[in-house]
């Protein structure tokens, strides 16, 4: 059977006060983990303390309670102290005592694992090694050459033919509570946004304003228009901002957690969402605006949400978000689907068609202007080879395509905004952010928060 030992003897320096101690949801940090613990199949539970209180709490538990005198020579001597009260002796799980979304059915996956194998048993997720660790008392005698704050996967290298991976696609079941934002993180929901165009990228600005998790996926080589309010030109740029918040270009799932720590927006390229094969989302909106469904299904995530034509609500997602600008530009359907794509582009002050710029042939893309530039009817923007494209109107350029791009003849590649306010082209644009205000009800409705 497995023992658990609960280190709870940390002096919580990075928060400057009793993590352990804090209030989530009405009980203790501790509380939590002692009580996940306690719900499990553990043969044993073992807390080790410093502070009083963790005592009176883990009574409560019935866990046996021991009192850690040299807790500030690190937590390998709260190791120590658990070992020597471990009276099964056969296999030892470390749980730190700031994991309160680490519940006991997730324990008993690893215990149920032990007793398969009688490994190491590590879990993991994204790729790394998590906590807690169950060990085979047998290597109990490594740890007692510990100093410090060093724990068991000092030495995990020296036992790797003993070593049996647990896969976990919750990321957030291994969250733990160094400082104050960490307390505040525990509740994140996670959303997925496949697309990091314009108006993804305004949903995205919105959600996590709003508190939300975000990871974002593109394609290898996005044509994007509105570079400077788009996420996706992290493809080319690696990182951008837009607005206040930062977006990053990530080649690893392991470093999507350091964005999210960073309080960056990671963006990975995965045209086909394989990242849903190792992680777990709590909301998928595809925001790639294709005019059709490229492969989003309802069962993809607890809530599953298409924007514009090509979803039907009840069927392919959970929720259609209206796109086309007009009377119900932003406005959610639970049943149906959004107004067909009609070609013809939104009227900004009368203009439709003359404000966007379309390629007049396939071919790569030289700059003249770029986004930001005013331009007036008639004056040179770009070259597609050698076939040159001017202005159709006066304004200010919104989007254009970045230098050296292919395109194929008609696709669009530019707009120009006859407004002429040259912020507008660094802002998250009026629509996007209604379709953002469509996506966050959409959320609400469906028990997302």
């Amino acid at each position: 059977m497995v023992s658990i030992v609960i280190l709870a003897s940390g002096f919580s320096r990075r928060m400057n006060k009793d993590k352990l101690l804090l209030k989530y949801k009405d009980l203790p940090l501790i509380e939590w983990t002692i009580k996940n613990a306690a719900k499990s199949k553990a043969g044993e539970i073992i807390v080790v303390y410093r502070d009083e209180r963790v005592k009176e709490i883990a009574t409560k538990y019935k866990a046996k309670c021991i009192f850690n005198p040299n807790a500030h020579l690190g937590q390998s001597e709260g190791i120590k102290l658990g070992l020597r009260e471990i009276e099964l002796k056969d296999g030892v799980m470390f749980l730190p005592g700031d994991m309160p979304l680490f519940k006991g059915e997730d324990i008993d996956r690893l215990i149920d694992e032990y007793e398969r194998e009688k490994k190491i048993i590590i879990p993991t997720c994204l790729f790394e090694f998590r906590s807690p660790i169950i060990f085979p008392f047998r290597f109990s005698e490594k740890f007692f050459d510990l100093q410090g704050d060093r724990g068991g996967k000092t030495f995990l290298k020296d036992f790797s033919h003993s070593i049996k991976e647990v896969h976990f696609k919750d990321v957030k079941i291994f969250q733990d509570v160094d400082v104050e934002k960490d307390l505040k993180d525990l509740d994140k929901r996670i959303v997925l946004i496949k697309g990091a165009g314009d108006i993804a990228s305004g949903v995205a600005l919105r959600l996590k304003r709003c508190g939300f998790k975000i990871i974002m996926t593109e394609i290898e080589r996005p044509s994007v228009i509105r570079r400077r309010v788009a996420f996706a030109s992290c493809v080319y740029e690696k990182s951008i901002k837009v607005e206040d918040t930062e977006g990053i270009l990530v080649e690893k799932l392991t470093d999507i957690e350091r964005a999210w720590r960073e309080d960056k927006i990671p963006v990975l390229i995965d045209e086909n969402l394989s990242v849903l094969n190792h992680l777990n989302v709590d909301v998928l909106v595809d925001a790639v605006l294709a005019k059709k469904n490229l492969g989003t299904k309802i069962d993809m995530a607890p809530i599953t949400i298409g924007l514009g034509p090509g979803f039907e609500a009840g069927v392919d997602v959970n929720a259609v978000v209206e796109t086309n600008r007009g009377h119900y530009l932003g406005r959610v359907y639970l049943k149906g689907r959004a107004e067909e794509n009609t070609g013809i582009p939104g009227d900004v002050l009368g203009y439709r068609e003359e404000r966007v710029i379309r390629s007049p042939k396939g071919g790569k893309v030289k700059l003249i202007k770029d986004i930001g530039d005013y331009v007036k009817k008639g004056d040179e923007i770009l070259y597609v080879d050698d076939v040159l494209v001017t202005a159709s109107i006066d304004g200010v350029i919104r989007g254009l395509i970045m230098d050296g791009y292919e395109v194929y003849e008609n696709m669009k590649i530019g707009d120009i905004d006859p407004r002429g306010n040259k912020d507008h082209c660094y802002t998250v644009s009026d629509k996007a952010l209604a379709v953002a205000g469509g996506v966050l009800e959409a959320i609400f409705m469906l028990g997302g928060f």
